[in-house]
């Protein structure tokens, strides 16, 4: 028997009544049990748990748009100082004049030189991983625009010293072309699947910024050139009579044949010298000679688009001929580039909306 058991319990009625004199309660058998008090612990923890994950959701949620909203402004500025870029020079060929001639080799300077910057500044931007792929195609794009401007200078410049208005203006409306390849570029392969991502991660108060180099894309046709070089040299371009014209029929990818489709996306074994079969039709009045032909691929991780020339010596009206195109080289890997087919144009040529192609390519 220990000290402790000389106490008698005190009967619950004494209890009650005391706790009733005193105003304390005891413990009687409307009070919780440590079951119940277990259990209201358990469900304010678990509040605490849900709370505090939604706060840091929410809270990881507002990093990640503060993301990419830094992302797209950072985008937003250096696309906006590359359009900039191209204003100036569509403004400068929109109006040509003997001023714009004089100034011409030095502007042009000036705008690679901003151009090889603007470069420089896509690369240094951090892109968040859900953008990684469309940053290489904006990279890519801002690349192209460079590439396009430091063949544009020696195109005009050699064009505005030739007699031959026809033969200059297909050098730069070549380059030309280029650049407007970076607009197309940048909206389907960066603008637009960057606005599907946003839209798939619900945020809506984040905005893609848009891009264009050239104002008006017929400045890029030749006849448009042809135009721009009569006014900086002050007289017409010699005439050329009848009607003269070719166009890309096909291009196929070799040694299997198989013909690349324009409408939708095509796949080809990587290689370190791709070759193609590219067929051209004359469909002008007179035979043609020394007909350009050319393929251009662009692919992220490129620092400029590789291109390939040839000729076809002379091809008659209505007669079909083909040209074999090798030493482009691409790296197998999931994202998408683009090869860009173009022949002629010929002197005389004035529709030259069947005059080039574009394919969607994956290596593998």
């Amino acid at each position: 028997m220990s000290f402790f058991d000389d106490e008698e319990e005190e009967p619950y009625q004494e209890v009650t009544a005391r706790s009733r004199r005193t105003g304390r309660r005891g413990r009687g058998p409307g009070s919780r049990s440590p079951l119940a008090r277990v259990l209201i612990i358990l469900a304010a923890v678990i509040v605490l748990v849900l709370v505090t994950s939604l706060a840091i959701k929410s809270c990881l949620d507002r990093k990640k748009v503060g993301e990419f909203h830094d992302y797209f402004d950072a985008v937003g500025n250096v696309a906006k100082d590359s359009d900039a870029i191209g204003k100036q020079l569509s403004g400068m060929l929109q109006n040509p004049n003997p001023g714009v001639r004089q100034s011409l080799e030095s502007k042009l300077g000036d705008f690679q030189a901003a151009s090889d910057q603007i470069v420089a500044r896509a690369k240094a931007i951090q892109a968040p991983d859900q953008f990684k792929q469309e940053d290489e195609w904006f990279i890519a794009s801002m690349q192209v625009r460079s590439r396009g401007l430091n063949g544009l200078q020696p195109a005009l410049l050699n064009a505005l010293g030739a007699q031959d208005n026809q033969a200059g203006a297909a050098q730069v409306s070549e380059e030309l072309l280029i650049l407007l390849t970076s607009d197309v570029a940048y909206d389907e392969f960066f603008y637009q699947p960057c606005q599907q991502e946003l839209k798939n991660e619900q945020i809506n108060d984040v905005k893609v910024p848009e891009s264009k180099f050239l104002a008006d894309p017929n400045l890029a046709s030749q006849q448009s050139a042809v135009s721009i070089l009569e006014k900086l040299k002050g007289g017409p371009t010699a005439q050329v009579t009848g009607l003269h014209g070719v166009a890309l029929v096909s291009v196929k990818a070799e040694p299997s044949g198989m013909p690349l489709s324009a409408d939708n996306q095509n796949s080809l074994k990587a290689s370190g010298s791709l070759a193609f079969q590219v067929e051209v039709e004359n469909q002008g009045e007179a035979a043609e000679t020394n007909v350009p032909v050319s393929l251009t691929l662009t692919s992220p991780g490129q620092p400029t688009p590789q291109k390939v020339d040839g000729q076809i010596p002379t091809i008659a009206p209505n007669e079909r001929k083909t040209i074999d195109l090798s030493g482009l080289a691409a790296d197998a890997g999931p994202q998408v580039a683009i090869l860009k087919a173009d022949c002629g144009p010929v002197p005389g040529e004035t529709y030259l909306q069947n005059n080039s192609a574009q394919y969607k390519i994956v290596f593998s």
